[in-house]
């Protein structure tokens, strides 16, 4: 069950956890499925898009890209063109470790 702390920031924009293995995704993606915070293109959170990826992966949350959900991208993609997000993957993890 994921905390109401983490779930308020999760419905909040401009955002961004960094996942270093497919654990980590899987508990991204949980809390956004308990907080009714789908992909962008309003499927469920409850899977991960069917394709290869390399890690780290990043799954975010851009008021500037998409108002209604989340998305996902490779490094270079968080590093040179969304520095207005905010970074809560520490702040994540440890809240779910409480």
């Amino acid at each position: 069950m994921t905390s109401k702390k983490i779930i308020e920031r999760l419905l909040q924009q401009d955002w961004f956890v960094k996942c270093e293995t497919e654990h980590e995704i899987a508990l991204v993606l949980n809390a956004c499925f308990d907080a009714e915070v789908n992909w962008m293109n309003g499927e469920l959170t409850s899977f991960f898009p069917d394709r290869t990826i390399e890690l780290p992966v990043f799954i975010a949350r851009d008021a500037e890209f998409n108002e209604r959900g989340i998305f996902w991208g490779d490094s270079v993609y968080f590093e040179d063109e969304n520095r207005h997000l905010e970074d809560i993957t520490d702040w994540f993890f440890e809240e779910l470790r409480k």
